[in-house]
């Protein structure tokens, strides 16, 4: 019973730090995403000054930036997929419903992917 137990430990333990990584992805994701806006902004007012060399360079990181948006919303998706994973193995070792003790009723879920707009694409 003891091993159901350490099992049951390590599995809550490797959950927290899966939810902690994908808070954290999130965050990165909305600062990403407010760089594309700036960035937007910026090549706009390039286009309308006819600065060609600045839309160059606005573009390179555009597409940079957009690049590392794919990244971390695969990335997301994948530890959301590890998240749900989890918790099915703690409902089996367990026997009873994760979610009554996880989450406050007051308490908002925040574990989806960001769904953001298609922001910048040219």
């Amino acid at each position: 019973m003891s091993e159901e137990a350490e099992d049951l430990a390590s599995i809550k333990r490797q959950q927290a730090e899966t939810r902690l990584r994908l808070n954290l992805a999130n965050r990165h994701i909305s600062t990403l995403y407010s760089q594309v806006q700036d960035l937007e902004v910026q090549f706009k007012t390039a286009i309308r000054h006819k600065k060609h060399s600045a839309r160059y360079n606005l573009r390179q990181k555009l597409a940079v930036i957009m690049g590392l948006k794919i990244v971390y919303l695969n990335y997301c998706s994948a530890k959301s997929q590890e998240l749900e994973q989890l918790k099915q193995k703690i409902q089996a070792l367990s026997g009873r419903d994760e979610e009554a003790m996880d989450t406050d009723a007051n308490e908002e879920a925040n574990l989806g992917i960001i769904d953001m707009p298609n922001v910048g694409e040219h």
